[in-house]
């Protein structure tokens, strides 16, 4: 058996979703074009931890509304069904999974504080542009470095972490994909498509993170949001990310997107770049 093998069988035992995923999951598969907002909130209110965290979630800068959010109704009316059920997902998985980045020679608390940036970045930048665009991206975001701390406690459990440490040093960092191939058989943004969709997340976010390295391949409906996470990951990359090199690469996805018919106010993303970024801008 193969280590890439073990990589999969391993995914079978990280934590089942919470119950009250799962018959959300079962009740939007059912009802189909009939899924109603009340029941959608009924069967989050049958749990009092998922529904606090959900209103903390959409009171957060995440979704940045004028006005606080205190109930389930408005929740699921502002977000609608299909992000809510993604966010409560996300969220649920972030929530039971131990994060321990070392064998990328990351700091674990910097790691997940980057994290948060990012999801606070995506509502900040698209916010204005396109508010349902940024809905759909945040639990994506949320969720866009799981294949690493996969990777990590696999890593960590087969005592490979500080072979593969070596090799990304060998690297310089700059080459972190081809080590996690080289390791793994897979890279970690590659794997992020396979546990969305082993977890039954929604096709659209599947298509996107699955063109985040080549957004130009995407068509249709996608095409703008794997654009939007392609441009996304350049800024927030863990080793490299805001680099000039980085920010170039976003500023020329810009760019491209526009040739393909999808717009993205240059002006605005500037803007909003955090200062990491800003500061590497061409001259």
């Amino acid at each position: 058996m193969d280590i890439n093998e073990l990589l999969v069988e391993s995914v079978d035992k990280l934590p089942a979703l919470p119950q009250t995923v799962q018959e959300l999951q079962s009740y939007i598969a059912k009802a189909g074009s009939d899924v109603r907002v009340d029941t959608v909130a009924q069967i989050i209110s049958a749990d009092p931890l998922v529904t606090a965290r959900l209103l903390q979630l959409a009171n957060s800068p995440f979704y940045s509304f004028k006005s606080n959010i205190t109930t389930l109704q408005q929740v699921v009316s502002l977000l609608g069904i299909t992000n809510v059920k993604n966010i409560i997902m996300a969220d649920s998985i972030e929530q039971n999974f131990k994060v321990d980045v070392s064998p990328y020679g990351l700091d674990t608390d910097e790691f997940l504080k980057k994290r948060n940036e990012e999801s606070t970045f995506i509502s900040s930048w698209l916010s204005q542009e396109d508010r349902n665009l940024s809905y759909m991206l945040v639990p994506c975001a949320m969720l866009l470095r799981l294949g690493m701390m996969v990777f990590s406690n696999f890593l960590i459990q087969n005592k490979k972490d500080k072979e593969f440490l070596a090799a990304l040093k060998k690297s310089n960092f700059e080459n972190c994909s081809a080590v996690e191939e080289d390791f793994l058989g897979v890279d970690h943004l590659s794997f992020l498509g396979f546990l969305f969709h082993k977890w039954n997340f929604d096709e659209d976010l599947i298509e996107t993170v699955c063109f985040i390295n080549n957004p130009n391949s995407a068509e249709g409906k996608v095409l703008k949001s794997a654009y939007a996470l392609a441009i996304v990951n350049r800024i927030f990359a863990p080793h490299n990310g805001g680099s000039a090199f980085m920010v170039s690469s976003a500023l020329s996805l810009i760019k491209e997107a526009k040739q393909k018919g999808v717009n993205f106010d240059m002006d605005n993303f500037i803007s909003k770049l955090p200062a990491f970024a800003k500061v590497n801008l061409p001259k």
